[in-house]
């Protein structure tokens, strides 16, 4: 029912249909932000512009002054001309919301003093919608009438297509708005569940509210009105096992039980009340069922008696229960009294709520054994099948949240450790999930399981599972449960009471106020509840000495003294619960899952050690968990941990990460199939197959099924989870302030450590080899087998998190330090390896560096970019190089000839990545050259042909003649080989274009002759040319052949293209050879050649950043697939097209949709076709192109045939 926005997600969408008549504008934000006007989507800008849209919109109608603006859109570093730059941001908003103003409305966004205001009606906005209609159906809930009340429910959560202002989480008024409108979904949902049952929609219900309850456990009226659906379509065995879920939930995570609304329904449903049972005839046409389990009351009303549900701890237990903490309810984890509050739902937690944590794991599962426990307290109930029970005891949950690992399935960050099933929360989108999600781990269950039932034998069995935080321990604990109900069902066929197997769940916690002995206390507890009559006998001989560990069993006053030898008395206490764990035990086999041993005390770990020895030989099995890092950290945990963990019937267990399989599988399980490779390959490198880590990942994304958009790598390479974070902050916290200082200096080196560079690098107050070891034992960095003298950090989420904590000027310096420390090691001879290294750092430092310095580092590592034809590379060294120029001194002389030199070259690299006709190559060389006008210095011809290129390929022929007329003079004064070729060149491309084949061959065999001598001179112009001039002649020379009737040549020339970019050749000319083949073999009806040589030119376009060439090739790819009757041909010639047309490139676009028609024609759309060759027809009257209606052309004759000669005659003549 609800879905996700993900990060930096902002697609248009059409509006809701459910505004007024006639609004002009229509603004959603419940699931991708969107705007529209009369049909169309209106473009919002980049995101600090939506988010500026969107902090306006939560106080539509106010003003928000300008300087809570700047704060709420930069935080702690605004920009240097902030209110400039948010001016800038208003203009651009207002622009683009200026078609919904128009002429006779006013401007909705307005300037008015101390700020801005969005002025709309609240109509107009889906939010202000979606409220007035929940706030409509509670009112006519109240007032009875579930019928309207159900419509408008629905027609609110209609409106809500994702999580509202997801991509702003960065903004925290934008988080909490979109968290109080989650609230008012949940209370939607739950009132129009609500009136569903009251209309005897059971079924609708129980669909559903599943995922919503599983996802909000803590909603118990949401448990409620799903126990009530299930038990009135007679799963009443279902409907009992959602609230012993939801009892295990509450008690685990707040240390309370459910309320007593909750235990109400419960017990309607465990006597058959009426509106409980199976399922309910119809309802008549306007006579609504009860909603709930008595007739006209509602499903969870007014608080009533306790209702017997299990059995109470002692009143010393009760009392040292910790109230549900305040959090709960802010976080999602809200109780019945938020739910509705005209509803008095009350709020007891005292001594009628259940506190043994204790439930039976039976055929049913938890519902299974309530229903049996409830036979003996109501004769009514139905007899279930008798069978071996084997219980479950999980004890109560501290407050206290471990970074990574909490005891059961819960929505705190050890949850996601582990639930990873669609048991635990289904899967995201509500997609496919066929596949179970706990995977990667059958051998470590199967060893598990067998360890664990060994007790069953009675062979005492300890198994330690060992691991890093989230990677998996606790979910592995809730699958062995499962295995061992199976073994116990199996072992014994009797189903008496007492056999089977019994499984106690503790855990130890993190803080100064938990006792010695929790861990075991705990168990302790958990048996006298359970088996309250066993525990007493067992521990009768023993007295006192179980007092340590259960206070309420100290001596009275006046009663026997303490033992003198404290020692001894130890000792005697840890025998003392041996006997009494044994002696039970031997009664009914007794697993114990204890968790987080990390966290355990000396003592209890004393106790292990002496209960692992004694347990051989009886029904006793331990299975602990413990984090390895820790572990290791500490001499003595490690040394009592490996004790317990060496002896014969033991068994140990390290889980690693995932393998890249499984976490395919975690993904197909949250987002049905089809998710790109590259997402995979991502998320498993990104989290190294840490289960919890993946998860965190997945939820930068909101809603899974965004894992399909095309920018999902980039959200997960570029973002660290919060839970991530959070968790590594508990681990940092751990580590003393001058290892995390030698940290964070290893995090501004880089994902690999070289550790000769950080000592040089390190300051003397930062100890290097002993925070390196540190860092070691606490699983933050790895070592290299291979290379001693590298490090690596486990994960890169690690060193991205220790990075973020830095401040702007802290990591400036550290960066500042690291580029130093590189050229120190060097001696100032920076190694070409190095070139970019260091020029990274050197850029990160900005401010921590002279920028004087900074520049030739930048253009250096810019320039061997280029060598290595890595153009993306270089064009982010340009732009970095420009910037920094802006920060000279005004009065500095080199600034301005340096700022013309680099904006020349970033508009070539532009050009041969983009095309010559993309706006930001056309900006960069004119003001290159305008710098050139302003320094007086002799025109280049470099920029010159670059200029002319731009003008042909936008369709500007004869304004691109002005630059080939310059070229020609500088030419004819000074010889200069770019001037010869870019006037022969670009003469003779027009001439061609023009249709004067005849005199287009002049220059054009000119500029190839000179082009072949200035190459055997040894000049090299590839660079300032663009393409090697011997390729970029033989292009159009072989065109213009090739229609002359003269293929004889042509074909000769298409070979020397071939090979002369067969080796050692820069991309832009493979590229632009593989181009002039496959056209000229669409033109000869090569199909086979024409998909061949596209297909390889796209993969070199692709492969080099090439966009431009990538777009152009694809149109021969398509053509020749098509041809070659694959369906997907045409499907990649639009793609390529509108390609093209974005990059606003028009030469050669006649030719194209010759090619289109062509494939068009040939797979039956002959209407198509047609208006395809009416489009040709209109680009070539546009531009003047009559070659592209020349007679040897395919598609010439084609479209003859279609719209007949005369339509091409008229063209031509006009």
């Amino acid at each position: 029912m609800s879905s996700s926005l993900t990060p930096n997600q902002l697609s248009i969408t059409p509006a809701s249909e459910d505004g007024p008549p006639g609004t002009p504008l229509q603004l959603s934000v419940l699931g991708p932000m969107s705007a529209r006007h009369d049909g169309r989507e209106l473009p919002l800008g980049p995101p600090r512009r939506r988010a500026l849209l969107a902090l306006l919109l939560i106080r539509l109608g106010r003003v928000v002054p300008t300087e809570l603006l700047i704060e709420e859109l930069w935080g702690e570093e605004p920009p240097r001309q902030a209110v400039a730059t948010l001016q800038s941001h208003v203009s651009h908003l207002r622009r683009a919301l200026q078609p919904a103003s128009g002429l006779d409305r006013p401007i909705v966004l307005r300037h008015r003093a101390p700020g801005y205001v969005l002025e709309l009606a609240p109509e107009q906005l889906d939010t202000c919608r979606f409220e007035r209609l929940v706030a409509e159906g509670r009112r006519l809930l109240e007032h009875r009438e579930p019928l309207a009340a159900r419509d408008r429910f629905a027609a609110a959560l209609t409106l809500w297509r994702g999580s509202p202002y997801a991509e702003f989480d960065g903004h925290p008024p934008l988080s909490d708005e979109s968290s109080r409108l989650e609230h008012v979904r949940l209370t939607a949902v739950e009132s129009c569940a609500e009136a569903r049952l009251a209309l005897g929609e059971a079924q609708e219900v129980a669909a559903g509210l599943d995922r919503e309850v599983r996802r909000h456990p803590a909603r118990e009226r949401l448990v409620g009105h799903l126990m009530t659906a299930l038990s009135r379509l007679g799963r009443q065995a279902e409907a009992l096992e959602v609230y012993e879920r939801t009892r295990v939930h509450l008690n685990e995570e707040f240390g309370v039980g459910t309320a007593a609304e909750l235990r109400r329904v419960r017990t309607a449903i465990l006597r058959q009340e009426p509106g409980t049972g199976g399922p309910p005839a119809g309802p008549r046409p306007g006579r609504p069922e009860p909603a709930g389990p008595a007739l006209g009351a509602p499903v969870i009303g007014m608080a009533t008696a306790h209702d017997g549900d299990g059995a109470r701890e002692p009143d010393a237990r009760a009392a040292q229960e910790p109230e549900r903490p305040a959090a709960a309810e802010a976080s999602g984890g809200t109780v019945l009294a938020a739910a509705a509050p005209d509803e008095p739902f009350a709020a007891d937690r005292g001594d009628d709520a259940p506190q043994d944590g204790t439930r039976s794991a039976g055929s049913g599962g938890a519902g299974s054994a309530a229903a049996e426990g409830a036979q003996a307290d109501d004769p009514t109930a139905a007899p279930g099948p008798a069978r071996r029970p084997v219980t479950i005891t999980a004890t109560s949950r501290s407050t206290t949240a471990d970074s990574g690992e909490s005891a059961r399935p819960t929505q705190d960050a050890k949850a996601q450790e582990y639930d990873t099933s669609t048991e635990a929360s289904g899967p995201v989108c509500g997609g496919p999930g066929a596949q179970s999600p706990f995977t990667g781990r059958s051998e470590e269950l199967q060893r598990l399981t067998a360890a664990a039932t060994s007790a069953l034998a009675g062979h005492g069995h300890v198994a330690g599972v060992l691991g890093p935080a989230g990677v998996g321990k606790t979910r592995l604990l809730l699958e062995l449960v499962p295995a061992l109900e199976t073994a116990g069902a199996g072992e014994d066929g009797t189903g008496q009471e007492g056999a089977g197997l019994e499984v106690i769940w503790s855990h130890c916690f993190l803080g100064e106020g938990v006792p010695p002995y929790w861990v075991w206390t705990q168990i302790l507890r958990r048996l006298s509840t359970t088996r309250p009559d066993a525990f007493r006998a067992a521990a009768k001989p023993f007295g006192t000495l179980l007092a340590p560990l259960m206070p309420e069993r100290a001596p009275r006053p006046g009663g026997l003294a303490p033992e003198s030898d404290w020692g001894q008395a130890r000792f005697l206490t840890h025998d003392a619960v041996c006997e009494v764990l044994l002696a039970l035990a031997a009664q009914r086999p007794l697993v114990l899952l204890m968790e987080d041993l990390h966290w355990a005390d000396a003592a209890s770990l004393d106790l292990l050690r002496l209960l692992s020895t004694r347990s051989q030989g009886h029904p006793l099995g331990i299975v602990l968990t413990a984090r390895e890092h820790e572990i290791e950290s500490d001499a003595t945990l490690r040394r009592m941990l490996s004790e317990v963990l060496r002896g014969p019937r033991t068994e140990t267990l390290r889980l690693g990460g995932l393998s890249r399989r499984a976490v395919a599988a975690l993904v197909v399980a949250q987002a049905g199939p089809g998710v790109d490779a590259r997402v995979v390959e991502v998320l498993h490198r990104r989290s190294e197959g840490n289960p919890y880590f993946v998860m965190q990942l997945l939820s930068l994304l909101g809603d899974a099924r965004s894992l399909r958009r095309p920018d999902a790598v980039d959200v997960l390479l570029t973002r660290v989870p919060t839970g991530v974070r959070e968790a590594l902050h508990q681990r940092f916290a751990a580590l003393p302030e001058t290892v995390l200082r030698v940290l964070r200096l290893c995090a501004v080196i880089g994902t690999e450590v070289d550790t000769d560079l950080l000592e040089r690098t390190a300051t003397e107050d930062e100890p290097v080899t002993a925070a390196l070891e540190s860092a070691i034992r606490a699983g933050l960095l790895g070592e290299d087998p291979h290379h001693p003298e590298r490090l690596h950090f486990t994960h890169a989420l690690v060193m991205e998190t220790l990075i973020d904590e830095l401040t702007r000027e802290d990591r400036q310096r550290l960066h500042a330090r690291v580029a130093e420390g590189i050229s120190t090691r060097t001696l100032g001879q920076v190694a070409d390896e190095e070139i970019e290294r260091i020029a990274h750092h050197a850029w990160h430092a900005k401010g921590a560096l002279p920028t004087e310095e900074t520049l030739p580092l930048l253009l250096r590592a810019a320039e061997q970019a280029e060598q290595q034809l890595a153009y993306e590379q270089v064009e982010t060294w340009l732009r970095r190089a420009v910037h920094l120029v802006g920060l000279l001194p005004p009065g500095d002389p080199s600034a301005v000839s340096l700022n013309q030199r680099l904006h020349i070259q970033l508009g070539q690299v532009l050009a041969i990545t983009r095309g010559y006709g993309h706006a930001e190559a056309q900006t960069a060389l004119a003001r290159g050259r305008a710098l050139s006008s302003a320094t007086r210095s002799p025109e280049d011809p470099s920029v010159l042909w670059a200029l002319c290129a731009a003008y042909i390929v936008t369709g500007r022929y004869d304004d691109s003649r002005q630059f080939s007329g310059l070229l020609r003079n500088l030419a004819d004064r000074t010889g200069h080989p770019v001037a010869v070729l870019g006037a022969a060149y670009g003469e003779g491309i027009v001439l061609h274009i023009r249709g004067q084949l005849r005199q287009a061959l002049t220059p054009l065999e000119h500029g190839v002759a000179m082009a072949d001598e200035y190459a055997g001179e040894g000049h090299s112009l590839a660079r300032t040319f663009q393409h090697d001039p011997r390729v970029s002649c033989r292009s159009y020379d072989t065109f213009t052949h090739w229609l002359m009737g003269d293929r004889k040549t042509a074909t000769a020339r298409r070979r020397e293209l071939l090979r002369l970019t067969e080796y050692d050749s820069r991309p832009s000319d493979r590229s632009f050879a593989l181009y002039v083949d496959a056209v000229v073999a669409a033109w000869e009806g090569d199909a086979r050649t024409a998909r061949s040589s596209g297909a390889e030119g796209v993969r070199v376009a692709d492969e080099h950043g090439l966009l431009y060439w990538k777009a152009m090739l694809g149109v021969l790819e398509g053509w020749g697939r098509t041809h070659s009757g694959q369906e997907d041909g045409l499907t990649l010639m639009h793609s390529s097209l509108a390609e093209l047309r974005n990059s606003r490139t028009h030469l050669r676009r006649p030719l194209h949709l010759g090619l289109l028609g062509q494939a068009q024609h040939r797979t039956g759309r002959t209407e198509d076709a047609k208006t395809t060759f009416h489009a040709l027809l209109a680009a070539v009257g546009q531009s003047d192109e009559p070659v592209y209606l020349h007679p040897e052309l395919p598609a010439t004759r084609l479209l003859h045939d279609l719209l007949g000669r005369g339509a091409a005659e008229a063209v031509a003549a006009g």
